[in-house]
C-alpha cells in the first residue's frame, strides 16, 4: 500500500463525530484540522459563547489526544445570529484569539441572505480587519452563485484585504470568481457540495494556488474520508504529488499561517 499523504482538512465539526470516526481520519493520512464554529437551533449570546469555550476548551484538546493538531476558527454563523447581543458575543472574540489556537475567524458570511445576516456579516469583517484576522466565509448550498456574488460585493467594501479572506463550499460555478477577487477557495468534499471527482477536474484546472480542502464533516452526511479518497483520485489522475501536497495540507497551512 503507497504511503498516504499528509491531509490537513480545513473545516471540520468534530463536536458531531465520534472518537472512532477521527481516529479513522487520522489513520487515512489527516494531520491536522481546522474546527470552525457551527450553528444552531435557538442561539443566544451565552449559546454562543458557550460553544467557543467548548470547541477551544474539549475538541481541540480531544483532537490533540487522537493525535490530530487542531485549531479553531470562531465567529457568528449566518444561521446562528442572536436575536439580542450579538455585540456582547463580538466584543468576547478578541479574547479567544490569545495564544495561537484560534487562527481565523468564521464561519460568517450569507445563507439564506436579507439586511440582518448582512449587518452581522459586516460587523464581524469590521472586526476582523481591526485585528487582522483571517476570515472563514460560509456561502449556502441554496442559489450558491447568487449568494457569492453578494458576498464578493461585501468584502470589497468591508476593506478586509482579499488574500485574508477564505471563501468556502467554493464550486465550479463559483471558484474562478472567488480567486480572480483575490480570495482563497475552499473546496468541500461533501455529498451535498462536491463530489470528489468534479474537485480532480477543478485541480487540473485551476492548478493548486489559494485552493484549500475540506470534508465539513460533522455537518449532517458528510464524508470524513473525503480528503484521502481525493488525495488518491488526485495521484490516480496524474497530478504531481507537489500539487497533491498544496491543495491537501500546504495551503491550508500557508493561509492560517500555521508554522508549528
Amino acid at each position: 500500500m503507497p504511503e498516504l499523504p499528509s491531509l490537513f482538512d480545513a473545516h471540520l465539526h468534530p463536536e458531531a463525530l465520534s472518537d472512532q470516526d477521527l481516529e479513522s481520519m487520522r489513520f487515512f493520512g489527516v494531520q491536522r484540522v481546522l474546527v470552525v464554529a457551527h450553528h444552531f437551533p435557538e442561539p443566544s449570546s451565552k449559546a454562543l459563547l458557550n460553544h467557543f469555550d467548548d470547541l477551544v476548551g474539549r475538541q481541540l484538546p480531544r483532537l490533540d489526544r487522537l493525535g490530530i493538531r487542531a485549531y479553531a476558527a470562531l465567529g457568528v454563523h449566518p444561521r446562528c445570529i442572536p436575536r439580542r447581543g450579538l455585540s456582547e458575543v463580538l466584543s468576547r472574540l478578541p479574547d479567544y484569539f490569545q495564544g495561537g489556537r484560534v487562527v481565523a475567524l468564521g464561519e460568517t458570511g450569507l445563507h439564506a441572505g436579507g439586511e440582518e445576516e448582512e449587518e452581522a456579516f459586516l460587523e464581524q469583517l469590521a472586526l476582523a480587519r481591526r485585528l487582522k484576522l483571517r476570515v472563514v466565509v460560509h456561502t449556502p448550498l441554496q442559489d450558491k452563485e447568487r449568494h457569492t456574488r453578494r458576498i464578493l460585493a461585501l468584502l470589497r467594501a468591508s476593506g478586509v484585504l482579499p488574500s485574508r479572506v477564505l471563501v468556502d463550499h467554493a464550486t465550479g460555478r463559483t471558484v474562478s470568481a472567488i480567486l480572480g477577487c483575490g480570495h482563497w477557495a475552499g473546496l468541500t468534499l461533501h455529498p451535498e457540495a462536491l463530489k470528489a471527482e468534479r474537485a480532480v477536474a477543478l485541480v487540473r484546472k485551476l492548478g493548486s494556488e489559494r485552493l484549500v480542502l475540506n470534508s465539513d464533516a460533522g455537518d449532517g452526511a458528510g464524508d470524513i474520508l473525503g480528503l484521502a479518497r481525493l488525495a488518491r483520485l488526485l495521484a490516480k489522475a496524474n497530478l504531481s504529488e507537489r500539487i497533491v501536497r498544496r491543495v491537501g495540507y500546504e495551503n491550508a497551512e500557508r493561509f492560517f499561517q500555521i508554522t508549528a
